[in-house]
């Protein structure tokens, strides 16, 4: 889908190159699921990208007719209803194009993009429970609930583990079933979040390396946070520790959002270092694994992007005119 203009206008006809590629990206997650339904949470990528390439008149016309051709594998496949899932992911892009176009920040565009794609999915999932039926929430609610009652009848079938083992595992499956449910919406909020900042990096990063000059924003190590919102980790701490019932509820979730968002900061700050300090790629990728490996890696980087709001650690060496880092 490599171009460098939007002056061709056989681009957006039918079984032209662009048109077959992106309706090959979107019949994937239909055609083998198993393999590429994880493609279903980036599809914001190649619809940005074929926005920001081919401007959003002929890239609107491209995306068209190959959603066309993708919707007709999705129903000869009989999957239709996976590939209207993936048609959730459109709305995000168009907003990220719409945020490029205003030369917005990508705090700015990512909070614009989470708002489009949490009431596009509140949307179709409301869509779906009505045709089906029921409430998706209590649906997965009880999916959840149904798992972790699996989940110990299969170990409480194995007689090899001790009676005290069995006790304490039943003890926690029952806390946890508690605890989902108060947790649960800010759950969904942060993989909202993960869904918007995955794309948004993809989609961006493709641009700087396939077609610079299109890309909205800088690279990922100057993306930072407005300082104003330090306020959110301090206001969901103080829910947490001080609220009762579902205030405090609400503080966790609050405090589950703000650990994310000041991930992806600290990520950033993370990255910036290792760039000034000219760290070899093989040593970052494996810097990349510790951090997922250990769960406490998350968390220091949650800290590391708390910190740079008053610290400040990407000062030196930083161009303070360049875009995209507000």
């Amino acid at each position: 889908m490599a171009a460098q203009g939007s002056n061709h206008p056989g681009r957006s006809s039918f079984f032209s190159g662009q048109t077959l590629m992106v309706a090959m990206v979107y019949v994937l997650p239909v055609l083998i699921p198993a393999l590429f339904g994880w493609m279903n949470m980036v599809l914001a990528v190649p619809a940005f990208y074929v926005l920001r390439v081919f401007g959003t008149r002929e890239g609107t016309s491209l995306l068209r007719n190959g959603l066309l051709l993708a919707a007709l594998g999705a129903l000869l496949l009989n999957q239709v209803g996976v590939f209207l899932f993936s048609l959730t992911m459109l709305p995000l892009a168009y907003s990220l194009d719409r945020s490029a176009a205003l030369g917005e920040g990508p705090a700015r565009a990512g909070a614009r993009g989470t708002i489009t794609l949490a009431l596009t999915w509140i949307a179709f999932w409301t869509i779906y429970g009505i045709t089906a039926g029921m409430n998706p929430y209590n649906h997965l609610l009880e999916l959840l609930d149904a798992g972790f009652t699996q989940t110990f009848e299969i170990y409480k079938s194995n007689t090899d583990l001790p009676a005290e083992v069995l006790l304490d595992l039943d003890r926690v499956i029952s806390e946890l079933k508690l605890l989902v449910p108060r947790i649960l919406p800010g759950v969904l909020a942060c993989m909202v979040l993960m869904t918007v900042w995955m794309n948004m990096v993809a989609g961006n990063t493709l641009l700087l390396q396939r077609n610079p000059e299109k890309a909205p924003w800088a690279g990922y190590s100057g993306w930072r946070l407005p300082e104003q919102l330090v306020w959110l980790p301090i206001i969901a701490l103080a829910l947490t520790l001080i609220g009762q019932g579902r205030i405090r509820d609400a503080g966790i979730c609050l405090l589950l959002v703000a650990g994310l968002v000041y991930f992806f900061q600290g990520l950033a700050v993370f990255i910036h270092l290792l760039e000034r300090w000219k760290v070899p790629r093989y040593l970052r990728l494996v810097f990349y694994l510790l951090l997922i490996i250990q769960s406490y890696g998350l968390i220091l980087l949650a800290v590391l992007g708390i910190a740079d709001v008053w610290i400040d650690f990407r000062r030196m060496g930083r161009n303070d005119g360049q875009p995209g880092e507000e």
